[in-house]
């Protein structure tokens, strides 16, 4: 989580590994020290400096990631939430799990049984694998990153659910014509990377979280349920609600909110960092 203290830092505890973030230049001088306190407080078995994030260019930084012992950490199996995830922290996407979405996945997964559901930007299949634990009738995940969707399948099949993956463009998926002759999906999880990486973008951002909200509600089913999610922190709460009655209007549905989403308490929101609230989103009934 990001810390209060030091808002330039940013730490994610798996098990007993600290996965650290440096993004700043006053804090990146202080990197033996932020790692000698992390090891005394929290003793964990190895602490990983992911110093790879785009913004460190901003300050003028390196792009590197190393250990505190010096010592290669190889992939290996974590425990979260119940499910066992092949993950590899070192040299996996961001930290190698987005555990900011934690509570979201058992939240989707009550909407799930006996349902087919369609996990969209799935990653590693986190959502997917909640939703086949909680009763699907169907899973399929989607994401355009090869080896996100051969670790979903891996942690399918440790996991021993049912769920289906396939490494395709979303769009195209959903823009595929052929796609309209096949039955409905009743859960709709919509999961992207930020749109949104500058305000100079938002203007193509809102096209873009449109564009993929009404290709989803085109696919659901009446009465079906849309979970949708923005990570974007230049994208406000009204900006994002503007895009789905935009894109309700478009598909001729009408979206009733179940549930208003936001990030976890150990990604806190500091009130003189509005960029700190980055992560938003809906579960909504569409009728």
């Amino acid at each position: 989580s990001e810390s209060d203290d030091l808002p330039g830092v940013v730490v994610d505890q798996f098990g007993g590994t600290l996965v650290v973030q440096m993004q700043t230049l006053a804090l990146e001088r202080r990197t033996a020290e932020l790692g000698d306190a992390l090891a005394e407080i929290v003793k964990p078995e190895e602490i990983i400096f992911r110093n790879d994030a785009p913004i460190r260019r901003l300050e003028g930084l390196p792009s590197e990631v190393h250990t505190r012992s010096g010592r290669a950490w190889e992939p290996r199996w974590l425990r979260i939430d119940g499910f066992d995830y092949w993950l590899d922290l070192q040299g996996g996407q961001k930290t190698g799990f987005y555990l900011d979405q934690r509570p979201q996945h058992a939240a989707v997964a009550k909407y799930c049984a006996g349902a087919r559901v369609l996990d969209a930007f799935c990653n590693q299949g986190a959502f997917a694998l909640h939703a086949a634990r909680a009763g699907a009738a169907e899973v399929l995940g989607l994401d355009s990153a090869e080896d996100a969707i051969a670790a979903a399948r891996r942690n399918a099949e440790r996991n021993e659910v049912k769920a289906e993956f396939a490494a395709v463009n979303v769009f195209d998926w959903f823009n595929d014509p052929l796609r309209g002759a096949e039955p409905k999906w009743d859960v709709i999880i919509l999961d992207p990377p930020p749109f949104a990486k500058s305000r100079s973008a938002l203007a193509g951002a809102l096209r873009g979280y449109k564009e993929i909200n009404l290709r989803a509600l085109q696919r659901l089913a009446p009465g079906g349920v849309l979970a949708t999610y923005t990570c974007s922190h230049h994208m406000q709460d009204a900006d994002l609600r503007g895009v789905l009655a935009d894109a309700a209007a478009d598909a001729r549905r009408r979206l009733r909110v179940l549930e208003w989403c936001h990030q976890p308490p150990d990604h806190p929101v500091l009130a003189a960092m509005p960029e700190s609230e980055y992560l938003r989103g809906y579960i909504l009934r569409a009728e």
